[in-house]
């Protein structure tokens, strides 16, 4: 009986101890997310940036929706497949921002460093071509 209350106790031990650092962290700000943890979570969060797109997307499909009724069908097409479009690119960029601009940032990347090495080469070839006729 007893050995099972101490290891009881014991447990108890540890997992206030467990808790107490937990909440020692979230005191004194050790758990606290950092400036750039705050900026990475801010770009990655597409679903709050992109409301723009759904309120001109609506604003359009407004307009043509007006514009349908008062020309009794003749015009007003374009803005509400604008709106319809606009609302559609905005729940694909929120969706699937992931498959979209890692692929952008890593071509543009990749057109960089090409673009970085010709123009090295051509510095260091011009540098090669002064030191030879000196």
């Amino acid at each position: 009986m007893k050995n099972r209350l101490r290891n009881f106790l014991t447990l108890l031990a540890l997992c206030g101890i467990l808790y107490g650092c937990g909440t020692i962290q979230s005191v004194m700000g050790w758990g606290q997310p950092t400036p750039t943890e705050k900026v990475i979570e801010a770009v990655t969060s597409a679903k709050e940036t992109l409301t723009v797109l759904s309120a001109v997307g609506g604003l359009c499909l407004l307009s043509g929706m007006v514009l349908l009724c008062l020309s009794r069908g003749t015009m007003g097409w374009r803005p509400t497949i604008g709106g319809i479009a606009l609302i559609v690119l905005n729940y694909v960029i929120a969706e699937y921002a992931d498959w979209i601009f890692i692929p952008m940032i890593i071509a543009t990347g990749c057109i960089s460093a090409a673009w970085g090495w010709s123009v090295l080469k051509k510095i260091l070839n011009k540098e090669y071509k002064n030191e030879c006729n000196n």
